[in-house]
């Protein structure tokens, strides 16, 4: 079962009270899945939020090469412990816009999209507060595609490859 002291660990859910963190726990569920399970793919229907209690996820993306070569698979993003993905079952149209590759066994708190906007419509302030914390979510995740943007032109500018720079 869920901690309540977990749940106030974690960044997503910072703001909320002690009986807003409740709420939340009574629809927490546990689960564990072992190394190289793909959790949802990118485009699938986002249905969960996923808080990782322990273990390592990829967050991943294919990126197109080129004609001349395959797609390759990206990590965009690692999550662990306190950290939450999923953000996607709160955005319509709630598709994965990543992969979600289970790098290491990992034990997660998942909550079902549907019962949790229940949740944050009964309460305004408790939704409010949740959707603050997803948006510091998504910032996060945009500066770390950010960095690796940078990064993979810095990279193609000092190689010589203009072809991606």
């Amino acid at each position: 079962m869920a901690s309540a002291a977990f749940l106030k660990e974690c960044n997503v859910f910072q703001g909320l009270s002690d009986a807003q963190i409740q709420k939340l726990v009574a629809i927490a569920k546990d689960e564990s899945f072992p190394t190289g399970t793909l959790l949802y793919k990118e485009g699938d229907p986002s249905t969960h939020l996923y808080l990782v209690e322990q273990g390592k996820v990829f967050l991943e993306m294919k990126s197109d090469m080129g004609p001349a070569r395959p797609p390759m698979q990206v990590i965009i993003d690692v999550v662990t412990r306190r950290e939450a993905f999923g953000w996607s079952a709160f955005v319509e149209p709630n598709l994965h816009t990543l992969s979600a590759l289970i790098a290491e066994p990992t034990k997660m708190i998942v909550f079902e999209g549907g019962k949790m906007r229940a949740l944050m419509e009964e309460d305004c302030e408790m939704g409010f507060e949740i959707m603050k914390g997803l948006s510091r979510l998504l910032a996060s995740r945009l500066n770390h595609t950010r960095v690796l943007l940078i990064g993979e032109r810095a990279l193609a500018t000092l190689t010589g490859n203009t072809e991606y720079a």
